[in-house]
């Protein structure tokens, strides 16, 4: 539950500063980021340091992954203001999702790398964790989780107001008053926090980001002061029967959430991204 809500909060945000649908951690190659940088700590053994660093590795990877993708799509909107593109084809919200798409691509690959180099004894826990697994999730980590996921939606709560009015965009927020650059770094920083920490428990599930924030929108409207606890419970309540799901299924002690999630959620994806506008009238 707790990573569920984490992960769906995500997408929420960054659906909502990025103006951009498709917008989710796994998507933009957070959560593959995360995912590497965690593995690389198991690898080398460093996670006999202490219970903080898959958390610290996962935030460092989920941050280093998101700043190459802006970075990207920033320089993407330079070249096209300087060949005299307008503002609309300056935009670069379809960027970051292409990159976003790249990087994951890349990390997941480097995934593979680093899994081809693991020890025997850890081949199997990283192989499964890399998929997404709620198998070695403990204790500690559930009270970790739970309370970077208050810290993150009150946060959230206290920026509602200016993520409301960024829905607007980036131009329109700053006349009305806005510091645009200050709350997109609290957002995406809050956001970075608990997709690093959704990821040092589950490790890399995907499209939960993706299907729940559209379905609370559809239903509940896109206020920030709805949309952020209401994903967090549905999110909740999606991964909790994903992980059902994957329990009840043949040898499901060898079927990770994530590959239930996938399974369920890329449908979902392909077909948002087919249609012509999502729910509230931008194009995809």
């Amino acid at each position: 539950m707790v990573v569920g809500a984490l992960l769906a909060v995500s997408g929420a945000v960054l659906q909502s500063v990025m103006r951009n649908p498709l917008a989710e951690p796994y998507m933009l190659g957070m959560v593959g980021g995360g995912a590497l940088f965690a593995a690389l700590a198991v690898n080398l053994g460093l996670v006999a340091l202490g219970s903080f660093v898959l958390p610290s590795a996962s935030f460092l990877g989920s941050c280093c992954s998101l700043l190459v993708v802006l970075a990207v799509a920033r320089a993407a909107a330079r070249v096209r203001a300087e060949n005299g593109a307008d503002g609309a084809m300056r935009s670069s919200s379809s960027t970051v999702v292409l990159a976003g798409f790249v990087v994951g691509g890349l990390t997941g690959s480097l995934d593979m790398l680093v899994l081809s180099y693991s020890a025997p004894g850890d081949f199997e826990r990283i192989s499964k964790w890399l998929y997404g697994s709620l198998a070695s999730a403990s204790a500690a980590h559930v009270l970790l989780g739970a309370a970077v996921l208050a810290a993150v939606v009150a946060l959230l709560a206290a920026l509602r107001k200016d993520l409301d009015v960024m829905e607007l965009g980036r131009d329109e927020a700053e006349c009305l008053g806005v510091d645009t650059r200050r709350t997109m770094i609290l957002a995406v920083g809050a956001v970075s926090l608990a997709t690093s920490v959704s990821v040092a428990i589950a490790g890399a599930v995907g499209f939960v980001g993706l299907v729940v924030p559209h379905f609370v929108r559809r239903v509940f409207g896109p206020r920030m002061a709805r949309l952020v606890p209401l994903s967090a419970l549905f999110g909740a309540l999606f991964l909790s029967v994903a992980e059902s799901v994957a329990e009840a299924m043949p040898g499901g002690d060898k079927v990770g959430v994530g590959v239930v999630c996938a399974v369920s959620g890329a449908p979902f994806f392909l077909w948002l991204l087919s249609s012509r506008r999502n729910g509230e009238g931008r194009d995809v």
